[in-house]
């Protein structure tokens, strides 16, 4: 088989790379797709935050330095905790602003020190460090709208048949790689295609896209799980940092109803991330200071937000 991509660096050279960079002990789990707009940061933000909450010790890399939307979301949780005064389960994040393989393992080691996650946000493109973060991972996650321009970096079918035809450009890349992280040391990667923001009252395009899409589980030996519905309130919660299941437990919040979402419930349980940790304690209750003018403001702000959009309810 012939590799080629886009700089001219074989997989064997990514391969290579990675293999001699000292062994990580946690699970690396990298959010990728090469076309852009597919909601990889959002998945990846409230994955992170999910994981935080259920005991794990997480460290969230964002190699998009250019947009830095997943790096930005979690700043932004952090300004909401201080302004409410209250303690939120967080991971430790860094953005990777000296992009290659050494940095990365470099600060790793530095800011992940005790982390049994490592969630990675990938850009929207083809480069030599997303190559880097695709070798290494233990769970690459894909994330991918219901329409088949945002499939077509996965895969091509024929527009007569609706049959797979061949791969795209992305699978491309990880197909090579996996194919010669064979035989290596190299964790095996377990691909999931999530199909993301699933528009209910487009059915006849989203059952096109379900009949292509349920074939590539045996085409390309990955599997299928679906994301997030597409829904306000997950845009609205980005600005402060929060998840539907942070939201239950804000004090001080009357008026305000919120309920869990059973969206990112069923993604967590597809993706599989394993048992929690045996040293699990249940999260504290989250009090806040007595609150000042600003936390009162903050407050308002954030009811005002959730309640003027759409109630944060849970999907069915």
């Amino acid at each position: 088989m012939g590799y080629e991509n886009s700089d001219g660096e074989h997989p064997s050279v990514v391969l290579a790379d990675v293999s001699r960079r000292p062994e990580i002990n946690a699970q690396i789990i990298v959010f990728a797709n090469e076309k852009g707009g597919v909601g990889k940061s959002t998945l990846a933000f409230h994955t992170t935050i999910a994981l935080a909450r259920a005991g794990h010790k997480v460290l969230a890399i964002d190699l998009d330095r250019r947009q830095g939307s997943f790096s930005r979301a979690l700043d932004n949780r952090q300004a909401t905790a201080r302004s409410l005064g209250i303690e939120l389960p967080s991971p430790k994040h860094f953005v990777l602003e000296h992009q290659s393989g050494a940095m990365m393992m470099q600060e790793i080691a530095r800011v992940g020190r005790g982390c049994t996650k490592i969630v990675i946000d990938l850009p929207g493109h083809d480069s030599p460090i997303a190559r880097r973060a695709i070798a290494m991972a233990h769970k690459l996650i894909t994330p991918v709208n219901a329409t088949f321009v945002d499939l077509d970096s996965i895969a091509h079918f024929n527009p007569a048949t609706m049959q797979y035809s061949n791969m795209g450009r992305f699978t491309e890349t990880v197909s090579q790689l996996q194919e010669l992280k064979q035989g290596t040391d190299l964790p095996k990667t377990d691909w999931v295609l999530v199909k993301n923001r699933m528009r209910r009252n487009e059915k006849k395009q989203l059952d096109r896209f379900n009949l292509a899409i349920e074939q590539l589980p045996q085409k390309l030996g990955l599997r299928l799980a679906s994301g997030l519905s597409e829904r306000v309130s997950y845009r609205d919660l980005f600005m402060f940092g929060l998840t539907h299941a942070d939201c239950i437990q804000l004090p001080e919040m009357d008026g305000v109803r919120v309920h869990k979402s059973a969206d990112m419930d069923r993604l967590i349980n597809e993706l599989d991330f394993g048992d929690p940790p045996a040293d699990l304690a249940p999260l504290p209750p989250v009090k806040a200071r007595k609150p000042a003018r600003t936390m009162a403001r903050y407050r308002q702000s954030l009811r005002t937000h959730i309640g003027a959009k759409e109630h944060v309810t849970t999907s069915r």
